[in-house]
């Protein structure tokens, strides 16, 4: 990930203000300013921050929900980048880097996001999976308003290990993801890639909130342990696929669906502030950048 600098070369970049070490496989250094680099940022909901308002409107198509505040446009604001490609989508899965995206809310369609990609990109943001484990779908379907003395158990009483079907799915998303990095690596083969995980949207310690976020205390331990799993697996592909993997759950631990607003970074059934159910409010998306930008920064000048 970029060769060690000789002392005079660290003295170099430390005098030029406004620059960015970057490794070059030819010249082995080149120093880039940091109004020259060009990020794209791909994605789903997690990323696009739906229902976070403002949206940005000159995104097409509006129905993606992308937010002013989600972390590619905060990321890219602190890092003060030339341009930047935010394609991230709501719903979107690994499928829909290669193909167009349709059946969205207002009947619009995203084009294949890896479009975005080409020799100029100076490094791309990925948040994608969600959608392929089928993640908050999962956690929706716990939700039961009728009340633990009535409900069922919607998850199962033990992890069943690899045959574990939501583990099942993640292996598969790995797979599917691993082989999506390599894509972008050969469409963008001067960029810096970083995963970004997910952030905490379930409280870290598996200890449920009912009736606060409406998930029996019981079926919490899963959701927790299936959550980190897929965040372990995208760690996983990243390291496999020379990326670097922007670890956003640790520093949002406490921050969860169960925390009241104005502590909570991810809505859960209080919507306030504004973001789709189960998703990263104005708070979480603006955090995220804030990481997301300090990974940036340290992958340029590394």
């Amino acid at each position: 990930m970029g060769k060690r600098l000789g002392s005079g070369l660290v003295v170099a970049c430390a005098v030029l203000v406004g620059a960015l070490c970057v490794p070059s496989a030819q010249a082995g250094l080149v120093l880039l300013p940091q109004k020259t680099v060009v990020y794209a940022a791909l994605g789903d909901s997690y990323t696009s921050g739906p229902l976070v308002l403002p949206h940005d409107q000159s995104r097409v198509p509006q129905d993606c929900g992308q937010s002013y505040f989600n972390y590619p446009h905060v990321a890219a604001q602190e890092m003060h980048v030339a341009q930047l490609r935010d394609v991230s989508c709501g719903s979107a899965t690994i499928d829909d880097f290669a193909g167009p995206q349709d059946g969205l809310p207002l009947g619009g369609t995203n084009a294949p996001q890896y479009g975005v990609l080409d020799a100029s990109v100076n490094v791309v943001s990925v948040g994608i999976g969600g959608n392929d484990v089928n993640f908050t779908g999962l956690a929706l379907d716990c939700v039961q308003f009728a009340g633990p003395a009535t409900a069922p158990r919607c998850t199962p009483t033990a992890d069943a290990g690899p045959n574990d079907p939501v583990t099942k799915k993640i292996a598969a998303m790995g797979v599917e993801f691993g082989v999506a990095l390599d894509e972008i690596h050969h469409r963008a083969p001067n960029a810096i890639v970083l995963v970004v995980s997910y952030p905490t949207a379930l409280p870290d310690n598996g200890v449920g909130c009912y009736p606060y976020l409406p998930i029996e205390n019981a079926d919490m331990p899963y959701l927790v342990a299936k959550f980190k799993e897929m965040n372990a697996e995208l760690a996983r592909q990243a390291s496999l696929h020379n990326a670097r993997y922007v670890d956003i759950y640790t520093p949002s631990i406490g921050h969860d669906a169960c925390q009241p607003p104005g502590i909570a970074w991810v809505n859960g059934a209080v919507l306030v502030p504004p973001s789709f159910p189960a998703h990263p409010n104005q708070l979480g998306l603006m955090h995220s950048g804030h990481t997301v930008a300090a990974a940036m920064r340290a992958a340029l000048s590394s």
